[in-house]
């Protein structure tokens, strides 16, 4: 598929599997999508059909183009967009940390989570064979047991091969400490509120170096990080049957269409179409 292949109007399906741990499989075009500055909070792994991904991640720039892996990992801070009016295409799996800290235990006899460094990779036969996963894990008539058997295997070679160290954190005692307090703080205030001073008097800082020390710890500023946690409480609300307006409500939006339109920013889906999976 080309760029001029990509249809002018967005195109997203996804669906969430129950009976794999609640794994996502999700295929979608964009041609005007932008990605705000995100996280997730599982890992991420897809594959370029059309068009070229660009997207920050890593303190790097990476190009996506047609046939390349795209990844992040859980907490990692990134956008995305096209490289142009054309946009891209893609296939993504969202595999929840348990199932890929199992899978990594299985290979290493350790209980930790792997780590991938690259945001892009360019391997033919791991692209062919995470296509082949999306395909089968996308088939209601596949045996589950197939689908598990195959998403084990190339979860496994994945991570003997590509699995990496994250880089230490340079912060002092005092600021790793105030960014854990400020994310505390926006977890229990998610839908109030907040200002800076509120921030600067629960973690004993400056409220312009507390801002700066947040940012450079986390990627995104406290607002950002406090906008994505009432996205993520949406989620849930969502996928429990609350209407649309309750959940705006609920999790401090200010209307309805200011909740759609962050909630596409950050998901690339409508509240709607998000709750429609459930």
């Amino acid at each position: 598929m080309d760029l001029q292949e990509i249809n002018c109007k967005d195109k997203i399906n996804c669906e969430c599997l129950p009976q794999l741990g609640s794994v996502q499989v999700l295929e979608a075009s964009y041609r005007k999508q932008n990605f705000s500055r995100h996280t997730h909070d599982c890992y991420a792994f897809g594959f370029i059909t059309a068009g070229r991904l660009d997207f920050s991640y890593q303190h790097k720039d990476w190009q996506a183009n047609r046939g390349d892996i795209n990844l992040v990992v859980p907490g990692e801070v990134h956008d995305g967009h096209g490289a142009s009016n054309f946009g891209w295409s893609y296939k993504m799996l969202y595999l929840p940390v348990e199932i890929v800290r199992e899978a990594n235990f299985s290979l290493t006899e350790t209980d930790t989570l792997p780590y991938f460094l690259p945001g892009v990779i360019s391997d033919k036969i791991f692209a062919k064979g995470l296509q082949e996963l999306h395909e089968i894990l996308s088939d209601e008539a596949i045996p589950f047991l197939q689908q598990e058997s195959l998403l084990w295997q190339w979860l496994g070679a994945f991570i003997s091969v590509y699995a990496g160290q994250k880089k230490k954190s340079l912060n002092s005692g005092k600021e790793d400490a105030a960014v854990k307090i400020t994310k505390e703080y926006l977890e229990h205030h998610y839908a109030n509120s907040v200002s800076l001073k509120d921030l600067a008097a629960v973690t004993k800082l400056n409220p312009y170096y507390l801002l700066h020390v947040f940012k450079n710890a986390v990627g995104i500023p406290p607002h950002l990080f406090q906008q994505q946690l009432r996205v993520q409480k949406a989620k849930t609300l969502l996928a429990a049957g609350s209407t649309l307006t309750a959940v705006a409500y609920e999790t401090g939006f200010a209307d309805q269409s200011h909740f759609s339109r962050q909630f596409k920013k950050i998901t690339g889906l409508t509240p709607a179409g998000y709750q429609k999976m459930f």
